[in-house]
């Protein structure tokens, strides 16, 4: 991955984030650091979410904010809690994917990085200048750490497919289903619109039946993402360390 690391500088990337947990952790509106940069704000499960971490992640979501956006003591307030849990979530999701055996090659990360449309010249293909100064200006972490927070992105998604994967609908789920909310759904989704909305295309029994299975297939995914979820989060042992936050001004 060499053509990734020639350009040493910081990263803009957004963390992906899939599912809340409900961890109140009562920040100030304003903080001065009080511990070392490799001090831990928090622990998940014995594993450090470092001061560095935190302070990176929040001047990068203050960052992503719409130029002249002022937040009040609530919503910085909740702007620090949305990053500690953005945090949290993504040291779960990293030792998921490693007790499932889920593996990024490099060669996906580079894919990834190189599918970004923002890093592409007029022709359309990735641009190494491009990408060198989205770094340099945009940036707020090294190379590698985006590659990793890529390659983790792109495990989260593996994992969740196994997941869904594993979701069937059985034959008497369907006719129930069908028996309770077929109608209604055969009337709002009579018609297939084409992608320039200028022609309908009315649907066939069979065609309503398969689109109705498939939206039992994703409701009851996301039931079962939602279950695992909900287990970790119950199992989760997650303990801030405020007092190396001490909050102050504004």
């Amino acid at each position: 991955m060499n053509f990734l690391r020639k350009h040493q500088a910081k990263i803009l990337w957004g963390v992906l984030a899939f599912f809340l947990l409900s961890i109140g952790l009562g920040f100030g509106t304003s903080f001065f650091v009080k511990g070392a940069p490799n001090d831990a704000v928090a622990t998940v499960d014995g594993d450090d979410i470092t001061i560095r971490e935190f302070l990176l992640h929040y001047n990068r979501s203050i960052a992503q904010l719409k130029p002249g956006t002022t937040l009040d003591k609530a919503g910085v307030q909740q702007k620090q809690q949305e990053v500690l849990r953005d945090l949290v979530q993504a040291d779960v999701f990293r030792r998921q994917s490693a007790i499932y055996g889920i593996r990024v090659p490099d060669a996906q990360v580079i894919n990834s990085i190189a599918g970004i449309p923002q890093l592409h010249n007029d022709k359309g293909n990735f641009d190494p200048q491009l990408y060198g100064r989205f770094l340099q200006y945009q940036a707020r972490e090294s190379p590698m750490d985006f590659e990793e927070e890529q390659r983790q992105s792109i495990a989260f998604f593996k994992l969740r497919y196994l997941i869904q994967s594993c979701v069937k609908i059985t034959d008497a789920e369907f006719a129930s289903a069908w028996a309770e909310r077929g109608a209604a759904f055969a009337k709002t989704n009579a018609y297939e619109t084409s992608a320039d909305g200028k022609t309908k295309h009315l649907r066939t029994p069979a065609e309503l039946q398969t689109l109705f299975r498939q939206q039992m297939n994703d409701e009851k995914s996301m039931w079962a993402l939602n279950q695992w979820f909900s287990q970790i989060g119950q199992k989760l042992v997650v303990k801030p360390h405020l007092d190396r936050l001490e909050a102050g001004g504004n």
